[in-house]
């Protein structure tokens, strides 16, 4: 099934942990202590953009936070200095020793983008990088990038020294999981997916979605069905299933026909209205609320009929129907 949605570890990170309130709950429990305990977490935001190249979008997402730390200092609008805070994830099966290198060029691009913004800066702002590596291999290599040099050399004051925080979730039992709700079962998901301890962390992952389906929560369970219908075999969503009603009371279940359900909605949308102009626009409104919910553009052609290019050019003309009507007569 993995092939029904593009990017399905991607999408669910990024729908997960775009929400600053999920991304401060891992957050914290990665970064040093001494940072941590420094950092105003509720000043937390999303900076947005991607950074990492085109050719690893396969195998690499990433989000960039700024966040408020330190003491109050008068020079800072805001009232305390700001930092980023440069989370990559890697969701490829073994770890990679070249990432280190990748990174610092990540971060340069952060710093470029910068001064492209305001050229008259006179300091850098500090960039904190973190990798979150969820694979079916152990991570094997250092955080330092100054040991991809020979070990004669490392100490020469004209190799950078630059060092990643690692969040390496491979050996962590599903107990051991922390973070918000959803970021915890955004965690555990991956988990099964990449074959460490999928029954347990299956099974904990649907006595927390439990909490969400009894507390009358939809998004969300979008977001595990979605994931589920593109990672796990029709076997494995079941038992993800009975344990979800289990969990709540008979409450929830069917995520695999929920999942299904999410891609034909669209074709009922579209033929709302009976008029061209209506049917068009309903056409425009399902694809754009598939592509919110992460379904890629094979699954959306599939369900509607419709291909990227179609989709632009119908949106092209139902903007130029919208400005004649503004037109004054």
């Amino acid at each position: 099934m993995a092939e029904e949605i593009d990017h399905p570890h991607d999408r669910l990170f990024r729908a997960v942990f775009s929400d600053t309130a999920e991304a401060a709950s891992l957050l914290q429990t990665a970064v040093p202590r001494e940072l941590r305990e420094n950092v105003d977490w509720n000043s937390l935001r999303l900076v947005e953009g991607t950074f990492v190249d085109d050719a690893l979008r396969q195998s690499e997402s990433d989000l960039l936070f700024e966040v408020g730390y330190g003491e109050e200092t008068e020079r800072h609008e805001k009232g305390k200095e700001r930092l980023r805070l440069y989370l990559l994830f890697e969701h490829q099966s073994a770890p990679d020793a070249w990432m280190r290198y990748r990174l610092l060029k990540y971060c340069c691009r952060i710093w470029d983008a910068d001064l492209r913004d305001d050229p008259r800066r006179t300091e850098l702002q500090p960039v904190v990088p973190l990798v979150f590596y969820q694979g079916a291999r152990d991570w094997q290599y250092a955080t330092e990038f100054a040991d991809l040099f020979p070990e004669a050399v490392r100490g020469w004051p004209w190799v950078p020294r630059f060092e990643h925080v690692l969040l390496d979730q491979t050996g962590l039992d599903p107990g051991d999981v922390e973070g918000a709700t959803m970021g915890r079962i955004a965690q555990l998901l991956m988990m099964a997916a990449f074959g460490r301890h999928a029954g347990a962390a299956l099974e904990r992952a649907a006595r927390l979605a439990a909490s969400l389906v009894s507390g009358g929560t939809v998004d969300p369970i979008r977001i595990i069905s979605l994931y589920l219908f593109s990672t796990q075999d029709q076997a494995t969503a079941d038992a993800f299933d009975e344990a979800l009603r289990r969990h709540g009371g008979g409450q929830g279940g069917g995520v695999m026909s929920y999942a299904q359900q999410l891609l034909e909605e669209g074709r009922a949308q579209g033929r709302a209205e009976g008029k061209e102009e209506g049917l068009q626009r309903g056409q425009v409104e399902a694809v754009e609320g598939f592509l919110r919910i992460g379904v890629g553009w094979d699954v959306i052609t599939s369900a509607t009929g419709i291909d990227e290019p179609r989709f632009r050019a119908l949106k092209e003309r139902l903007a130029a129907a919208a400005e004649q009507l503004d037109e004054p007569a």
